[in-house]
């Protein structure tokens, strides 16, 4: 079928529907169906384009193929599935997702296979990661990946805590000398513990216990929380759907909080991202007992800022979900304290937290009333302090490390962030000293703050408050530009100096009709004087006719 490609996701999604819907309604066309689909479906499986509804379309499509052996018996879709030969180009992050795809397609036609198919692939799958141990081939460490995967997915809909060797093999599998194998074993064990709860589950949470009573054991510990991350992560998202999973889920939050609550002191920031992201969805299984925690974690002396981050940042992975603001309502106070904590890792956890709370459609409310602290405190951190810049010697010369710039990026994004949830309360001249102070900072700060001031300029209600200081933009971008400019001339980073030029025409562009309206003299006369040059002439008439490439 000449529709069903990964060059247009849409149209393929459309045609995969269609072609589900005859294999549900029209049974005794099942085998022209199949032969014109199948074989393009399988095709836009290995690509790293699939996602989203298509591949869920996909997904629905093949579990009914299965259904239909006579037409396309099982053992063919698993080898056409397991074909992992055409990704051994690609970068990794492409193959990993191809893998999981393909891993998805597995458990999708296993799960819908006759009950002795299924016992017999997941024997397949369980032999074949037994046979690749000690062999490092980049071959074999795919398909060693895509049968773990496929045992993951596969445990998702069918109880595999029963199958003998099945626990083992994947705990095995946590310790390989591989990265690769190690990550698919620990999402894997995630993913199988969703369909056996009642098992699996004492299983995950016995094993965190226990690697965490090895001091040498960082890799596996890390690799089991990620294990309970998943069965956290996919029993909150299937709550609604599937009530089960939670209540499942809620007798066991008593023993995985402790679990947690440790590793939130952890000096691996990976590994406090994942304690994060565990209590952020937890939230939404037992608030009560998650909120005890996390206030325990927000009041620790300054020695424990590591359990302060890891506490504040679980906000965002709550408010990222969706949650009712009601539940993340109790937390607001601890959330503003911690913008004004002593320690740069706090306050921009702090601030990455209040950023997805402001644009999440559930939760922005309850940061209505506290704007104007939101601004001092992105004031403050929006400025360049001496103190965070050290001086690398990398032997011939020295570099400058500026450890404050992630969090000035940080405040100048939760600022835009603020002005496009409440516009009312932000658009003011604050926002203009704001962009007045970053167009002297870093490019990647300039960039933010012309974003900035176009948003500001957008809303008709803030012309009146902001149009008395539009003169104050001349000396900062005349600035900018003649930089730049002269970086063009010298011919030294002239692509880097053509981006920052378009970005200024751009905003320029939005920013002249205002000072126009107004009889802005000085903005006029700049304007006159910076387009008399023709290398930013050109880049504005490219802007203005709408041309600009960017």
């Amino acid at each position: 079928v000449a529709f069903i490609t990964d060059t247009d996701l849409y149209i393929t999604d459309l045609c995969v529907q269609i072609a589900v819907q005859v294999l549900i309604t029209s049974p005794r066309m099942a085998a022209s169906v199949i032969e014109r689909c199948v074989p393009a479906v399988l095709s836009v499986c290995r690509s790293p384009l699939l996602q989203g509804s298509a591949l869920d379309s996909i997904l629905n499509f093949l579990s009914r193929v299965a259904q239909h052996r006579e037409h396309c018996p099982f053992e063919k879709l698993r080898q056409e599935l397991s074909n992992t030969s055409v990704i051994t180009s690609a970068q990794a992050q492409a193959q990993r997702h191809v893998i999981g795809t393909l891993a998805k397609g597995l458990a999708a036609v296993t799960s819908s296979s006759a009950p002795d198919v299924q016992k017999a692939a997941v024997q397949h799958f369980l032999e074949s990661v037994r046979k690749t141990a000690g062999n490092s081939s980049p071959e074999v460490i795919h398909q060693c990946e895509l049968s773990l995967l496929a045992l993951g997915e596969t445990g998702k809909y069918t109880d595999l805590s029963g199958v003998p060797g099945f626990c083992d093999v994947l705990l095995q599998q946590l310790e390989s000398q591989q990265d690769e194998i190690r990550l698919a074993a620990a999402l894997a064990l995630g993913y199988a513990t969703v369909g056996a709860m009642g098992t699996l589950l004492k299983v995950v949470i016995d094993n965190v216990q226990q690697a965490g009573t090895e001091a040498p054991g960082q890799k596996k510990q890390y690799l089991l929380l990620t294990s309970l991350r998943e069965v956290i992560a996919i029993g909150v998202a299937e709550r609604h759907g599937s009530r089960s999973l939670a209540e499942h889920l809620k007798p066991h939050v008593g023993r995985v909080l402790p679990i947690l609550q440790q590793y939130a002191d952890s000096q691996e920031e990976s590994m406090r991202n994942v304690v994060s992201e565990s209590l952020g969805h937890l939230l939404a299984v037992d608030q009560e007992a998650v909120l005890q925690a996390l206030t325990a974690l927000l009041s620790k002396e300054r020695e424990s800022w590591r359990m302060r981050a890891a506490a504040v940042a679980s906000v965002r992975f709550a408010a990222a979900k969706h949650c009712q603001a009601s539940t993340v309502l109790p937390l607001k106070e601890a959330l503003l304290q911690c913008l004004g904590d002593e320690e740069l890792q706090v306050r921009k956890a702090a601030l990455h937290s209040v950023n997805v709370v402001c644009v999440s459609p559930t939760c922005s409310e309850i940061l209505q009333d506290s704007t104007d602290l939101i601004l001092e405190r992105i004031k403050d951190d929006s400025k360049q302090r001496p103190e965070l810049i050290r001086e690398v010697d990398l032997g011939p010369f020295k570099h400058k490390v500026d450890d404050g710039l992630p969090l000035r990026k940080f405040a100048y994004t939760v600022c835009c962030s603020l002005l496009a949830a409440y516009p009312e309360q932000v658009a003011s001249p604050t926002i203009i000293d704001l962009v007045l102070q970053g167009m002297g900072d870093n490019e990647d700060i300039q960039v933010i703050c012309c974003q900035l001031l176009q948003d500001l300029c957008s809303w008709n209600f803030a012309l009146f408050r902001i149009m008395g200081r539009v003169g104050d933009l001349v000396e900062p971008f005349d600035r900018c530009i003649m930089r730049w400019i002269k970086q063009v001339q010298a011919k030294q980073q002239v692509g880097r100096a053509m981006d920052m030029l378009r970005l200024y025409a751009r905003t320029l562009k939005v920013v002249e009709p205002i000072a126009e309206a107004n009889q802005h003299k000085v903005f006029v006369d700049f304007m006159s004087r910076i387009l008399k040059d023709p290398a930013f002439a050109q880049v504005y008439e490219q802007a203005t006719a709408g041309k600009d490439s960017l």
